[in-house]
C-alpha cells in the first residue's frame, strides 16, 4: 500500500501547489510538510480531513487515492449517476435524436450538488492549465456552476477570477480577457455555437475556452464532423470536457455504476451518432 506522505506529495504535485502553500494552510511549518512527504513522520489525525478538503479529495479517496486519470472521471460519472443527473431509458433530444441515455442537469437543486459540480469544473480547469481570468455563464442552467466554480477556484486554489452573466452582472468584458465559458453537456453543438455567438456580437469579445461536463461525441447536425470540431473550428475555441461518452460506457463496463442492460443501445447510438 502506498504511504499516505507519498500520496499527499502527489496530489500536491498534480495540482501545482508548493509545501508552503500546504503548510500555511494547516498552521505547520514547511519541514513538516517535507517529512510527511519523505515518509519520515505523519500528519496528526486531526489534520487529515483539512490535508483532504484542501486537496480538493475525500477522506476515503486519500486513503484509498488511484493515480491514474480515470479516477478523476470515474469520480464524476458517479457523482452524476448518485445525483439522478446520469439516467439510462429512451429520451427525445433537442436534436430530434432519440437516445438511451440522458444527462438531466436539471437534477442539480441543491447547494452541497452544485458545489460539489463547480469543484469538478475547477479541477477540469487546472486539469487542463486554462489560464483564464473570466468566467462566464448565459443560461439559466449554467450561472450557478460557474459562480461556484469561482467559488471553488478561490477558496481552494487562491485564484481571484472575475465573472461575467450576459456581460451585464459582474465584470463587462474587454478585449484583454481571457473568456472561458462554463456549459453543461456538448450534444449537436447548436446551443453553444448560439451562446458564442451572442457573446460575440454583444460583448464584441470571443471565448477562448468553453468547459462542458459531458461531450456526447455527436457528429454536428449539418456534417459528418463532430460537434465538438466543428465549434472550434468555426469559433477558434478550445472545448475542453469531464468526461466523454466513452468515458461513461467504460465506467458501465468496469462496474463504476450500474446500465449494463443499455450498453448495447448506447453503442450502436454511438455507432449512428457518434464520432470518435
Amino acid at each position: 500500500m502506498e504511504l499516505i506522505g507519498t500520496k499527499i506529495q502527489t496530489l500536491r504535485k498534480n495540482k501545482n501547489i508548493t509545501q508552503a502553500q500546504l503548510a500555511e494552510v494547516l498552521a505547520v511549518s514547511s519541514q513538516s510538510v517535507s517529512k510527511w512527504e519523505n515518509n519520515l513522520s505523519i500528519p496528526d489525525i486531526s489534520l487529515l480531513p483539512i490535508i483532504a478538503r484542501f486537496l480538493g479529495i475525500t477522506m476515503d479517496d486519500l486513503f484509498n487515492y488511484r493515480l491514474d486519470a480515470l479516477n478523476y472521471k470515474e469520480r464524476f460519472i458517479r457523482f452524476m449517476a448518485d445525483n439522478g443527473v446520469l439516467q439510462f431509458g429512451e429520451f427525445r433530444l433537442q436534436s430530434g435524436r432519440l437516445s438511451p441515455y440522458f444527462v438531466n442537469t436539471g437534477k442539480y437543486k441543491s447547494a452541497s450538488q452544485i458545489t460539489k459540480l463547480g469543484e469538478f469544473y475547477a479541477e477540469c480547469m487546472r486539469e487542463h492549465n486554462i489560464n483564464s481570468n473570466l468566467l462566464a455563464g448565459n443560461t439559466h442552467q449554467e450561472i450557478p456552476i460557474m459562480i461556484a466554480t469561482s467559488m471553488t477556484l478561490f477558496n481552494r486554489y487562491g485564484i481571484d477570477i472575475s465573472y461575467s452573466i450576459d456581460d451585464s452582472v459582474g465584470k463587462q468584458m474587454d478585449e484583454r480577457d481571457k473568456i472561458t465559458l462554463i456549459k453543461d453537456t456538448l450534444t449537436s453543438g447548436q446551443t453553444l455555437h448560439a451562446n458564442l455567438l451572442a457573446i460575440q456580437k454583444n460583448a464584441g469579445k470571443c471565448v477562448s475556452d468553453v468547459i462542458v461536463s459531458v461531450d456526447r461525441m455527436e457528429k454536428n447536425t449539418t456534417s459528418h464532423g463532430s460537434a465538438r470540431y466543428e465549434i472550434e473550428k468555426m469559433h477558434d475555441v478550445k472545448i475542453h470536457s469531464i468526461v466523454t461518452l466513452d468515458d461513461i460506457i467504460h465506467a458501465v463496463e468496469n462496474g463504476v455504476i450500474g446500465g449494463t442492460e443499455y450498453l448495447t443501445a448506447i453503442k450502436q447510438y454511438k455507432e449512428e451518432y457518434g464520432v470518435e
